[in-house]
């Protein structure tokens, strides 16, 4: 018998943000391909660069969504960003299949949105009559996203579930690992609206303290120039092995998440707190929504946006709880893993 099969498409492909859904999948003898939307540009520039494993791929996103006009009936995963104009010339292709809308975007009133581009009252419109009519069900990353959804549009709330992003596998295990005194890590992308100029100069000047910084982006080299100016900061490249990963966080105390809010980003979620988390690392964020779902109560530190100073000040000053905030930060994050983000899934596209 083969595989009942489970499509995801995407503007460029997020196989990070469905781990849970790939255990479900495991579980329960489903197969996942994923898929992308965004193509003609995307081939574009893969002739130009002559990037033929990614020339190749757009090719397969083509030929799927030729399969999409022949066939009916496909359980369909998308993830767009709201009011994004593309779902237009989505939709005809979507129409004889059964839709899931995934989106972790936590503002839905119009007010502030990602994409701005070809936006009327007409797409609005069109926008509207996909949540409420188009989609079987729509997955939502935080609770915040759900209730913006419920309270901007007339859809049912038994329509909306809450499924938060998951834990790898590696991330399940607490091992032992000596943790140096006053030790910081950040993980991700190094860019302006993630705070990295403000948390880097905090650093230069208290050097009791010390910063590991892993990844990449437009601020590395500046991050790099720091590194080397200063013994306590210290930078690594972008870190793909899951089990190497989750050592170093076990060798810090704290993971720190400096989001700045733009015209069209904030932080929805933060993968990187409840990593460290798992591992014990205490996370420390400013209040952006996603960081407030996942730093609650005596688990970790939320800082209103632009008070990373004052908040690593008064931690560093103080921090005789750190074992029991470490062990809540450990307990809050079994929420997170792979199998109970798995059974969210589970409720509305495996059949009982």
């Amino acid at each position: 018998m083969p595989l009942e099969k489970i499509y995801v498409l995407h503007k460029h492909g997020a196989k990070g943000h469905y781990v849970g859904l790939e255990c479900l999948a495991k579980e329960h003898n489903l197969s996942i391909e994923y898929y992308e939307f965004s193509i003609l540009s995307t081939l574009l520039k893969s002739a130009i660069k002559l990037d033929l494993r990614t020339f190749r791929k757009q090719v397969d996103n083509i030929a799927f969504f030729r399969s999409l006009k022949k066939s009916k009936n496909k359980k369909i995963i998308l993830g767009i960003a709201p009011y994004d104009y593309k779902l237009v010339s989505l939709l005809p292709y979507l129409e004889k299949h059964h839709i899931y809308y995934h989106t972790s975007w936590t503002c839905w009133d119009k007010s502030f949105y990602p994409n701005h581009k070809k936006n009327t009252d007409l797409l609005f419109e069109q926008w509207r009559n996909f949540l409420e009519f188009k989609v079987r069900h729509i997955f939502a990353v935080t609770t915040k996203t759900k209730k913006e959804l419920n309270g901007n549009y007339s859809i049912d709330d038994t329509k909306i579930s809450v499924v938060y992003h998951a834990l790898k596998s590696a991330f399940h295990l607490h091992e032992a690992e000596e943790r140096k005194e006053h030790s910081f890590i950040y993980v991700g992308r190094l860019l302006q609206q993630k705070g990295i100029e403000e948390l880097v100069s905090f650093f230069e000047r208290r050097t009791e303290a010390s910063l590991t910084i892993i990844g990449d982006g437009k601020l590395s080299e500046l991050v790099k120039e720091k590194a080397v100016k200063h013994s306590n900061i210290h930078f690594i490249t972008p870190i793909y092995d899951a089990d190497e990963l989750a050592k170093l966080y076990r060798r810090h105390q704290y993971v720190v998440l400096n989001s700045k809010r733009t015209a069209k980003w904030e932080e929805l979620f933060g993968i990187i707190l409840i990593e460290g988390m798992s591992q014990g690392t205490i996370p420390i964020a400013s209040n952006h929504p996603g960081p407030k779902e996942i730093i609650t109560g005596d688990n970790g530190f939320l800082f209103p946006e632009g008070e990373l100073h004052a908040t690593l000040n008064k931690i560093l000053k103080n921090n005789t709880s750190i074992h029991s905030m470490s062990q809540q930060a450990l307990a809050s994050s079994a929420q997170f893993h792979q199998k109970n983000i798995a059974q969210r899934w589970k409720k509305i596209l495996v059949k009982k």
